[in-house]
Order: structure tokens, then sequence, then C-alpha cells
């Protein structure tokens, strides 16, 4: 990602390659575990779906994908 961008464009929105989860990475940290499956999503190999300023619009548009994504089933912590 241009250095340019991540100064302007901190956060951005990505999708986890394992499970399909949608999350939000701080482009100052560079790098999250996916809070579905725990794989560790970096920024600069991710696919980015879109980047924000603020990391409340980041949320709102994770929660959003994560509702819409039909094929993404988070993994149950549950193991019964």
């Amino acid at each position: 990602m241009d250095s340019a961008i991540k100064l302007v464009m901190r956060y951005a929105v990505v999708e986890c390659p394992v499970c399909g989860g949608y999350l939000a990475i701080d482009s100052k940290v560079g790098y999250r575990k996916c809070p579905y499956c725990s794989y560790v999503n970096k920024i600069e190999v991710s696919r980015v779906v879109k980047t924000f300023k603020s990391p409340k619009e980041a949320s709102e548009l994770v929660r959003l994908l994560n509702s819409s994504n039909d094929s993404f089933k988070p993994l149950s912590s549950d193991n019964s």
C-alpha cells in the first residue's frame, strides 16, 4: 500500500483469506489477528476493500459486510 495513502486513510477494511470475514486494520500497526479464525492478516498482502480516516466508519462497514456475506460463517467458540 502506498505510504501516502496510509497517512491520509488510516484504517483499512480487509477480507480474511481464510474464513472470508471482514475486519479493520489500523495501518499504523499493519496487521491484525482475525477475530473469527485467528489468522494474522497483514495489510500489505490483504485484499483491501476500502480505506477510511476514522475507525468508526471502518467498523460500520465491517458490520455491514459481515452481516450481508452469506458465505461467511464465523467459527464457533462452542465446541459442543
